[in-house]
């Protein structure tokens, strides 16, 4: 497809577009910290507005008694803010109703984050905006990074100030993000002049809040957020206008994976190339039918690459499809790749032409606006796996008894009716109890159906009858067109089940993943989220769980078991210590401490190791497969932002005079 082509829209988009076409449009003017000059700016866009003839009003100005403010506020019109008796005093408040029935096309509401006073319709003002919003009216407003709720955490540990008034992230999922930045020595000028705060007021802030570094981190958080922004709109854009992409409006390198040892080097090449364009890589497995990992070395190989890929910073995928080429394209168009690495396969042409064309040939020849790297490489000896020896399948006896007994049926059948078929249909016929081995049982089955019909229909009906000798070489194509119809039917089918059974799979994992989030989410205490995560991850994986937490000394003690009277085994904690101290996995599946029983990953909150979750699965099952490894680390991640919520919480409340 020719770059810039156009395809199907994306409804869903689409429809996300028209739904916010009916609300009004939300403009943040956002910053990293109070002084940089958001409330300035707000106001000399809203006056540009006006002089272009827009019907906007002042809902809420803040100007802390700064002239230059106070200056740009002047001939705009302002809705007078109610007042609020409160505990015998009078507060002010902006007026909701009075916006409302004023309807201007654009009203100003400054601050946010701010928290109404008791009595107010709405306790956030932020849900203030939500209804002006919903009632067709556009919105300029302020905020600061530090009020976003997914950063709090962030904020409190670069800070130290935890953050009481919080914006959910999905106020600002559709809003127009204008950022308002100053160099943090300018910023500091300016508290020093009195210019945001008041001089005792800016003495303390300087000394508790606005050093340099905590003013920088700051910024950074709100340049990369404003980045983040700017890409994913780009990238619904694209989506609801049905553009295929790439735009080259920044670099991004896409590895496809394989569970080859060879993919390691292209994960290492992959991470070279976005380390020097300064861009964000994908690594990417395509599932498919043809393409699973069938021993156990090459599930262990192909975990290693996932893990390696994540390791130096990728973003992982695995897909599910039919044709590899066709889910490579659509992720790199819908991600909005510039750069594809693949490693060339090294088996021989003939391979690939038994396979239907190399995969690499393909995705050149479909990858327009896209560059492909296509690396040679020798596959590199890979460390020593264990295999695993797994009980083989006994032959199916009764199966093969009863696809005997329903080709004899079906012959006793049809030689009672043979004179008004004629051996065409007769022919038709047998092809039955192929297609119905291909649709139940697979392509081995369906094979040993066609051998069987061929030799019913050969014996019983073909001159001369009674012999395995064909008379009409002719009945030869017919006889081939029943073992490809078994072979081909059974194959399709077999790949059908396959994509359904992984579609479950992943069904059951994003469902167990989910409800976990929500059970971590609502527990109040840190017993609650404990127990929810060992309760989750024990009906999901069906092994043993032990959760390690640091005590007091920072020494690893157990806080949660799913089995108290197995878990206090001394090698246990051995692992889980190593696991703690360097914030790596270990155990089964890794190349660290591979002989434990069970693995061990780390808890790891805003880059801190803050415990450790283990699982030891039951002796049968002596690999831990890529499936399972996944689940288990987003389940860690979701324990660890649980536990760290709670910790900080704890932290707040026995130290009241860090909270802000």
């Amino acid at each position: 497809m020719p770059q810039g082509q156009l395809t199907r829209s994306d409804p869903d988009a689409l429809l996300a577009s028209i739904k916010d076409n009916q609300r009004g449009t939300l403009t943040v003017f956002l910053g990293a910290a109070a002084g940089v000059g958001k409330t300035f700016a707000m106001l000399e866009a809203a006056r540009e507005r006006a002089a272009e003839g827009i019907d906007l009003v002042a809902g809420w100005v803040e100007t802390h008694g700064r002239r230059e403010t106070e200056a740009l506020l002047q001939g705009l019109a302002i809705i007078p803010p109610l007042e609020i008796d409160y505990r015998g005093r009078i507060l002010l408040e902006m007026d909701l109703d009075g916006i409302l029935t004023r309807r201007p096309q654009l009203v100003l509401v400054d601050e946010l984050a701010h928290t109404n006073v008791i009595g107010s319709r709405h306790p956030k003002r932020f849900q203030d905006v939500e209804e002006i919003l919903a009632s067709g009216i556009d919105v300029y407003t302020t905020l600061n990074i530090q009020h976003l709720e997914s950063l709090n955490d962030i904020v409190a540990r670069v800070t130290g100030v935890t953050v009481r008034e919080k914006v959910p992230d999905r106020i600002l999922e559709k809003a127009e993000i204008k950022l308002v930045d100053i160099p943090s020595d300018e910023l500091i000028k300016r508290l020093k002049e009195g210019k945001v705060y008041v001089p005792d007021q800016a003495a303390e802030a300087m000394r508790k809040f606005f050093r340099p570094g905590n003013i920088n981190a700051l910024r950074e958080l709100a340049l990369r957020f404003t980045a983040q922004r700017v890409d994913r709109q780009l990238e619904t854009y694209m989506r609801a206008h049905a553009i295929a992409g790439p735009w080259p409006v920044g670099e991004r390198v896409m590895v496809c994976l394989s569970p080859s040892p060879f993919a390691a080097q292209l994960i290492r090449l992959g991470s070279r190339i976005a380390t020097n364009m300064q861009s964000e890589w994908l690594a990417v497995y395509v599932e498919t039918p043809r393409r699973l990992p069938v021993v156990e070395a090459e599930k262990e190989r192909l975990a290693k690459n996932l893990r390696l890929a994540e390791e130096l910073g990728a973003e992982t995928m695995v897909i599910t499809g039919v044709e590899i080429v066709e889910e490579l394209i659509e992720v790199a168009r819908r991600r909005n790749v510039t750069q594809i690495i693949i490693g060339r396969p090294l088996h021989s042409r003939v391979g690939e032409w038994l396979r239907g064309g190399s995969v690499v040939d393909k995705l050149v020849r479909r990858s327009e606006g896209i560059s492909v790297h296509v690396i040679s490489g020798i596959a590199q000896p890979d460390l020593p796996v264990k295999q695993i020896s797994r009980p083989r399948s006994s032959v199916p006896v009764l199966e093969y008894a009863a696809l005997i007994a329903t080709v004899a049926l079906l012959t006793l059948l049809v030689k009672q009716v043979e004179s008004h078929l004629g051996s065409v249909n007769i022919g038709m016929i047998y092809l039955l109890p192929v297609l119905l081995s291909a649709a139940v049982r697979g392509t081995g089955m369906a094979v040993a159906a066609s051998i069987m019909s061929i030799i019913a229909f050969d014996f019983f009906f073909i001159p001369p009858v009674y012999s395995v000798t064909v008379g009409d070489l002719r009945y030869l194509i017919s006889f081939a067109i029943y073992l490809l119809a078994g072979f081909l039917t059974g194959t399709a089918t077999g790949r059908v089940r396959q994509l359904i059974l992984q579609a479950r799979q992943r069904e059951r994992r994003m469902i167990a993943i989910q409800s976990l989030a929500k059970d971590v989410a609502a527990a109040a205490e840190l017993d609650d989220i404990l127990k929810a995560v060992t309760h989750k991850v024990t009906e999901s994986i069906e092994g043993e769980v032990v959760i390690y937490l640091p005590d007091k000394n920072n020494r690893l003690s157990l806080r949660a078991s799913s089995d108290i009277h197995k878990s206090n085994e001394e090698n246990d904690l051995a692992v889980a210590t190593w696991v703690f101290d360097h914030g790596q996995p270990a155990g089964r599946g890794t190349d660290t401490l591979h002989g434990s029983d069970g693995l061990y990953l780390p808890l790891v909150a805003e880059k801190n190791t803050i415990g450790v979750l283990g699982v030891r699965l039951p002796v049968e099952e002596l690999a831990i497969l890529p499936e399972q490894r996944r689940m288990l680390e987003s389940f860690a991640s979701f324990a660890a932002l649980g536990i760290n919520r709670q910790q900080l919480s704890e932290r707040s409340k026995d130290n009241p005079s860090k909270r802000a």
